[in-house]
């Protein structure tokens, strides 16, 4: 599969947050750090940390379940921006419209995604919040007349409420985006 793990961001996917796995790492470190620098208020740090692990361990079990219908269901992605999660969780995306380095797909690649569409019977896109606005007639290019279901996902968070429960919330509502495609 010419998608898989060719993300061409250099030699690092930018988009790591989105393996939950990595979420708590950073928890134990950015918790330390402050410890560190602030060893009156360290317990306070390492408890937090340890609350948020558990709320990410909590998203984990939500997101599973919400995802198990989910698996096995061929869908394509606008921009490859999703792997750390769609790899954490077992639900790969067979394609990405637009190539790793998210420039316009020439005619060559989108005969190649109308390939993939039709022997995979992939009928969902996920798309940013970020929308190009030429995406309906990409879309239409790609998928033909017959059209697809847009599902419209923010791997950034953005329409989610600041705060500590930002993150385990942005895990659902990818999850819950997914779990709309057909």
């Amino acid at each position: 599969d010419e998608h898989a793990h060719h993300h061409a961001h250099g030699d690092i996917d930018p988009h790591a947050w989105l393996d939950p796995e990595n979420g708590k790492l950073w928890l134990d470190v950015i918790a330390y750090i402050l410890a560190e620098a602030d060893p009156e208020n360290a317990a306070v740090y390492l408890r937090n940390a340890r609350a948020g692990r558990d709320e990410i361990d909590a998203a984990i079990a939500d997101v599973e379940s919400l995802l198990a219908p989910f698996r096995g269901k061929g869908y394509i992605v606008l921009h490859d921006a999703y792997q750390y999660f769609s790899e954490r969780f077992g639900v790969p995306a067979v394609g990405a419209i637009s190539p790793a380095d998210a420039s316009d797909p020439g005619p060559a690649r989108v005969a190649r995604m109308r390939t993939v569409i039709a022997e995979r019977n992939v009928t969902c896109l996920l798309s940013e919040t970020r929308l190009n606005p030429g995406l309906a007639g990409l879309a239409e290019a790609v998928f033909g007349k017959a059209g697809a279901e847009i599902i419209v996902i923010d791997p950034l968070g953005t329409g989610l409420e600041p705060g500590s429960a930002l993150y385990p919330a942005l895990l659902r509502s990818i999850a819950q985006g997914m779990a709309r495609c057909p």
